[in-house]
């Protein structure tokens, strides 16, 4: 079957099931690359590393996607759009990841977060050899828009001076016209210029990147296998109401309605109290954290060991980087009902969520099973994480255990798994009820 979203698309990938990608159209969030014999971009030209360069712009300004490389699409007779028709997997010698970071660099602003994944096509296809490339374009926030491409390619295919504001209208990339470039350069003079009494332009949100690296360093997490939330308000304040207040954000964080407030594995504690961290708060000890930023923005990690998202598998098992599927699904729940409860009404207005998971395929690496046998989740074959950095986001629900399931479904996939094979799942949802009912098994 045809992929429906970005995470759906990955799954296949990561299961070693690249044929379900057949028949997928191209559109404002995919976009296919034939691989064979060359590389999908040729970035020892000046028009390669612009096609390239291009295609990033376009995603970033249209609410982010997927390039994948190794896969042809075409348009047919009967279709208004190209769909995947064939695979074509490559060799990954082709692919020099570095170069795509560099071209990206220096021709596009501003910067885009963009990660890279390698897959293998099934080694049991004796017709067919190679590996898949996926670029995944994060979306720059509406603040920060638009995303310029610095360069233009004369009659020559050379570079010449100009720049271009790529955009994804359905499966095509597009350029904004010069009168569109005129109208937003000019909108943008006069809110600089507004009057005192105009509103002022909403605050552009924390920087997530940023927000996590400052946090795994404040606990030393980072050589550490760590898996981390985060949840960001579109229209961000200066400062969300009731930070500080008992009666509001401090003390939703101190005394959090968790579902094993003593002993369960969740971000409450029973001998810290949330400390002043960058002007926001800060609950953590040495295995868990969830910080608050002032604008609203949170981020929680856990380490990926056996100190917490491994908890006592290695002793059980004797595996080391084996993931508990209990541990995993009661701490995503428990993230989604503090911030979904908790956080997100303070804020009006949109909030995208996160899952990015730091060093997992690192020596040794993480592995998880499904736990499909609710009577015995803690056995089964396990799976190995496919990429080291993984991260991906969603428009927040508000639901915590509609939010639960995404988070879920997207961490399973990095190991080439289905959260429906989740014990806990009903409906595509993480049901409380479920969870609740294991922990007195």
């Amino acid at each position: 079957m045809p992929a429906s979203s970005r995470s759906e698309l990955i799954t296949f990938l990561a299961q070693g099931k690249p044929e379900e990608l057949l028949g997928t159209p191209e559109c404002e969030w995919v976009d296919f690359k034939s691989g064979g014999f060359g590389a999908p971009y040729d970035l020892r030209t000046p028009k390669g590393k612009f096609e390239l360069s291009k295609d990033i712009a376009a995603f970033a300004n249209s609410g982010g996607g997927l390039i994948v490389c190794g896969v042809t699409a075409k348009q047919r007779a009967n279709e208004l759009v190209e769909v995947a028709t064939k695979l074509t997997p490559f060799q990954q010698s082709l692919i020099k990841i570095d170069q795509f970071k560099t071209t990206i660099d220096d021709l596009v602003r501003p910067l885009i977060k963009v990660s890279y994944h390698w897959f293998a096509h099934p080694a049991s296809d004796d017709d067919l050899a190679g590996h898949y490339f996926v670029l995944d374009v994060e979306a720059l926030p509406e603040a920060d828009r638009w995303a310029l491409v610095r360069k233009v390619l004369n009659d020559n295919d050379q570079f010449t001076e100009g720049w271009t504001v790529p955009i994804r209208h359905d499966d095509r990339t597009t350029t904004i016209s010069a009168d569109d470039a005129y109208r937003l350069m000019n909108d943008g003079l006069r809110s600089r210029t507004a009057p005192p009494w105009a509103a002022p332009a909403p605050t552009p949100p924390s920087d997530p990147v940023q927000a996590r690296h400052d946090l795994e360093a404040h606990l030393g997490w980072d050589e550490l296998p760590v898996l981390f939330w985060q949840s960001t308000p579109q229209n961000a304040p200066e400062l969300i109401n009731g930070l500080h207040s008992q009666d509001g954000i401090r003390g939703a964080l101190l005394n959090q309605d968790a579902m094993r407030p003593h002993g369960g594995f969740n971000f409450s504690s029973d001998y810290k109290r949330p400390e002043p961290y960058r002007g926001g708060l800060l609950l953590a000890d040495s295995r868990r954290a969830v910080a608050i930023a002032a604008d609203g923005t949170v981020t929680a990690a856990v380490v990926a060991t056996s100190e917490m998202l491994g908890w006592s598998m290695e002793q059980r098992f004797g595996e080391t980087g084996r993931i508990n599927v209990v541990t995993l699904s009661e701490l995503m729940l428990e993230y989604f009902r503090l911030v979904d409860e908790k956080i997100l009404p303070a804020v009006d207005g949109p909030w995208q969520h996160r899952i990015v998971a730091a060093r997992f395929a690192q020596e040794p690496a993480r592995v998880l099973a499904p736990g499909a046998n609710p009577e015995f989740p803690l056995i089964g074959a396990v799976q190995q994480a496919s990429a080291d950095k993984w991260n991906q986001s969603w428009t927040a629900h508000g639901d915590p255990e509609q939010d639960a399931y995404e988070g879920l479904q997207r961490v399973y996939a990095l190991f080439g798994l289905d959260a429906s094979q989740n014990p806990y799942v009903e409906d595509k949802k993480l049901s409380t009820a479920l969870l609740q009912a294991a922990f007195t098994r």
